[in-house]
């Protein structure tokens, strides 16, 4: 007996040892095939912390447990996506199968915190499409001689009894509609053996909170679901029988009945859902709305029904034969804390298929109707033939009150909401009709009518429309009048529009022909109250209208042109304000196509002017970044209003702070605009000219650093008339043509550069008169207008100084302009008066030089220095001018004897 005992001992101590022992020798080995084999099969990066294997856990069983799991895209346009995450997935698998060749027996699998996120571009791209292309698949008469044994079933044997998830997260956005799905935590538990031919599956699923939006507009609001089922499951012929099966959201419960058969190429189905008596507040849980808004304060009456089948089956484009009919009969409901209620809900409808394509669907509204403090709403709407041509009819007849609306539903703070919407509307035909402009085979009557509409909103401006009525005919809708304040703001339209119809049900091109007036368009305050832009309140309006133009500077989004308006517009708008500009009286023809707003021949008063204007304000290409084109003529436009207004003139011609009186303009300008719809300076090109009968400039550094240079306080202000310059904008610089300034009794030629970064490079060819020898002198003016950098041309100075004395002491001496007339008179006396000449000439330049360098001791050191070194020269240049003279009358005498002979 001992001997059993001990043998019996070793036995269990040589197993433990192993099952402790195993999972250390194999974990890193399956880490590292786990890794690599994932990863060369994905084009995502799967990677976990800790991979652990336990033999004892669920002895016989083997557990394998992943903790950390990740699943990250590593391609554009996702790389850095978590796309799955999982705390922990634990997988129990039988022990044998990890040695055999039969491939891994899966028991059970139970998934913790895992997180799912699933999205679609506005492009199509998606980013779980993360599986690298496979091979290509081997012929099928290759694959038939393939040998049975190659043949056999997959090395991965299904057989779980127990799939568990819990506290799952799943989330789905999808951008190319605007729809979006998300739930948490969800749960679930199903059982089952998944190897039997035949099983009993037990579903049990649930989600606390379940959000979904379409179209921006959103449809469940943390909706709470539940889902129990009991299937009866024949695996074999994949033959699935419902029975006891109910969903619940919220307090909506429906039940489900049937089977569902998978073929080879169809799922085969016959099912009956629905529910009866549901309460009507219930149905109003469903609904972000009312859910979300003192719901238990809501008491409801009436009951809704529902009912759904399907029988046949789903085939490629075939559908099932199918009807969902649901109906609300005798609704209302009234909040607690509301004086008035809403009443008489009543509604029927229907959507149904005999059993063939998705253009055999109908969809019928028979009924709709309520009633709402005095006010009735009753429409309805029929549309089939949905894929190829539909084919619809819909009507509306109503009044409502919408200053009645506060009194049955609890408005948020700050939202006002007033004005009367009369409706008697029909509308039928087909679309190919609208698609085809064949308005003679609609059906297209009534009238629209708002009356003092009005929306307030917290922090945004309040929006009324003071009246719009509008009628309508197949072809077109006419607008009789239209009346909008935005804020400050106000608008008047009257005019025509057709294909009204394509486009309010596609989106399809709208054309048309509007009269649009304002007295006041503040389009700094419109952009502030765009999505993205802030503005804070103060209590002025100045500081209102400051504080909204900044925002518009530097948060608003651009306006984009929509493509789908074919507009004429007929503009007289008194003022508009826009950034710091103060717009008056636009008048002209403006049109909107395909994403541009052209002007053609407008005139407006700005800058203290006038203008005229024609180009075009794209969107088509990039909406972020618009297109400006503009060709305009400014007259009498001031030169301080253009600086403090436009921003563009700050950064390339700050001079225009300092200048004083009015100019005239000629441009012919085009660049790309930001969000903020300022010119993006770096592709800016332009060019014009500038003329102005009277400038006034003062204070700017650059001419007081060219007054200290040359000693003339004359140029530290420039009054001059009949200007006119030439100019070029190309890579960030304004460029000048050569111009003349006349200042005093000095003129100034100018010619140069100005760039983004202020920097300035000039050349000025100042002419001084009374001032000697030295007439004219080049100043170069480099650095920036805050810092400038002046150069004198010295050398060049020097040079004209002393063509100046030669020829003055030439015409003093001899009386004539030139040597060779004197010579010419008296050629006997040609030698005694050219050695005369060169020898006063030397005196005369000596006498100068001194009192050059007496003079210019008075007016500083640069001014000194130039000129004694001017002096020097003038005596060097007057010794070889002399020495040329007797030269030049040696060879005049021999041209006169040679002539005379």
């Amino acid at each position: 007996m001992k001997k059993f005992a001990k043998i019996l001992t070793t036995i269990v101590v040589v197993i433990l040892a192993i099952a402790l022992i195993v999972p250390f020798a194999l974990r890193g080995k399956i880490a590292d095939i786990v890794k690599k084999e994932a990863n060369g099969m994905l084009t995502a990066t799967l990677d976990f912390e800790k991979l652990d294997i336990s033999l004892l856990r669920h002895f016989p069983n083997a557990s394998v447990e992943l903790k950390g799991l990740t699943l990250v895209g590593a391609e554009e346009p996702f790389v850095g996506d978590t796309i799955v995450a999982a705390r922990r997935i634990s997988v129990v698998v039988n022990l044998l199968s990890l040695f055999g060749d039969g491939g891994y027996e899966v028991t059970k699998v139970i998934l913790a915190d895992p997180a799912l996120h699933a999205h679609k571009m506005a492009d199509g791209a998606v980013n779980w499409d993360v599986m690298k292309p496979s091979e290509e698949e081997p012929a099928a008469e290759e694959a038939a001689e393939e040998k049975p044994s190659e043949e056999g079933g997959s090395s991965f044997r299904l057989s779980v009894r127990d799939f568990r998830i819990s506290g799952a997260v799943i989330r789905y956005e999808d951008d190319s509609t605007r729809m979006s799905f998300s739930t948490d935590p969800l749960s679930l538990r199903l059982r089952g053996d998944m190897s039997a031919e035949r099983t009993q599956l037990d579903l049990r699923l649930k989600t606390e909170r379940t959000n979904f939006v379409s179209g921006g507009i959103p449809l469940l609001s943390n909706a709470e679901a539940e889902l129990v089922a009991d299937i009866d499951a024949d695996l074999k012929n994949m033959h699935f029988t419902f029975s006891k099966n109910t969903f619940r959201l919220n307090a909506i419960q429906v039940g489900l009945d049937g089977w569902v058969e998978m073929k080879d190429d169809a799922v085969a189905m016959d099912l009956k859902a629905g529910c009866d008596g549901v309460q009507f507040k219930d149905v109003l849980s469903l609904i972000p709305a009312f859910y979300t808004r003192e719901f238990k304060n809501l008491t409801a009456g009436g009951e809704l029904d529902l009912s759904l089948w399907a029988r046949g089956e789903m085939r490629g484009s075939q559908l099932p034969a199918f009807e969902l009919k649901t109906s609300v009969r005798n609704g209302s409901f009234q909040y607690a804390s509301l004086p008035k209620a809403v009443t008489d809900i009543n509604l029927e409808a229907r959507i149904a298929n005999p059993g063939d394509v998705m253009d055999r669907t109908e969809i019928d509204l028979s009924k709709f109707g309520l009633q709402m403090a005095g006010n009735s709403l009753a429409a309805t709407f029929y549309a089939t033939n949905l894929a190829s041509d539909p084919t619809f009819r819909a009507t509306a007849d109503g009044k409502i009150d919408l200053g009645a609306v506060k009194e049955v539903y609890p408005l948020e703070k700050g939202i006002e909401l007033e004005g009367v919407i009369t409706a008697d509307v029909q509308l039928s035909g087909r679309m190919s009709d609208i698609e085809k402009n064949r308005y003679e085979s609609l059906g297209a009557k009534g009238t629209f009518v708002l009356e003092q509409l009005g929306l307030t909103l917290e922090n945004l401006p309040p929006i009324q429309i003071r009246r719009a009525a509008a009628t309508i005919t197949p072809a077109a809708m006419t607008l009789g009048e239209f009346g909008l304040t935005v804020g400050r703001s106000d608008l008047s339209a009257n005019g025509q529009l057709s294909g009204y119809l394509g486009y309010l049900l596609r989106g399809e091109e709208l054309s048309g022909r509007l009269y649009v007036k304002s007295e006041l368009l503040d389009l700094n305050e419109i952009m502030a109250a765009l999505p993205g832009s802030e503005s804070d309140d103060a209590a002025a309006e100045e500081e209102v209208a400051e504080e909204v133009a900044e925002a518009a500077d530097t948060t608003a989004s651009a306006l984009e042109i929509p493509r789908n308006l074919r507009l004429s517009l007929n503009t007289d708008l008194k003022k508009v304000l826009f950034q710091k500009m103060t717009i008056e009286n636009i008048t002209g023809e403006m049109s909107m196509a395909d994403g541009t707003l052209s002007l053609d021949g407008l005139r407006l008063g700005i800058f203290g002017g006038k203008a005229s204007a024609s180009g075009s304000y794209s969107t088509a290409s990039d909406p972020k970044r618009p297109a400006l084109k503009l060709k305009a003529d400014f007259a009498n436009a001031s030169f301080q209003r253009t600086f403090e207004e436009l921003e563009m003139v700050k950064q390339l011609v700050p001079i225009f702070e300092k200048t004083g009186g009015n100019y005239s303009l000629s441009l012919d300008l085009a660049t790309a605009l930001d969000a903020a719809m300022s010119p993006d300076l770096a592709t800016l090109n332009a060019s014009g000219e500038i003329r102005s009968e009277n400038i006034n400039i003062q204070n700017i550094k650059a001419f007081e650093a060219m007054a200290d240079a040359l000693g003339n306080d004359k140029l530290r202000k420039i009054e001059a008339k009949d200007v006119k310059i030439r100019f070029e904008i190309r890579d960030g610089r304004v460029n000048t043509s050569p111009f003349d300034l006349k200042i005093g009794d000095v003129n100034v030629n100018l010619s140069g550069s100005t760039g983004l970064d202020q920097t300035i490079d000039y050349q000025a060819k100042v002419a001084i008169p009374g001032g000697g020898v030295l007439q004219n002198v080049a100043v170069n003016i480099g650095g920036t207008f805050t810092s400038p950098k002046i150069t004198l041309g010295v050398k060049e100075a020097v040079q004209e100084a002393v063509t100046n004395v030669v020829n003055e002491q030439i015409q003093k001496l001899t009386g004539s302009e030139s040597l060779s007339e004197e010579i010419a008179k008296q050629a006997e006396n040609l030698r005694q008066e050219a050695r005369n000449a060169g020898q006063k000439l030397i005196e005369v330049a000596q006498q100068q030089s001194d009192k050059l360098v007496e003079e210019a001791s008075k007016k500083g050191a640069l001014a000194k220095l130039a000129a004694k070194k001017a002096g020097d020269k003038l005596v060097e240049e007057a010794e070889k001018q002399a020495e040329k003279l007797t030269a030049e009358a040696e060879k005049q005498i021999e041209k006169l004897t040679a002539g005379k002979q």
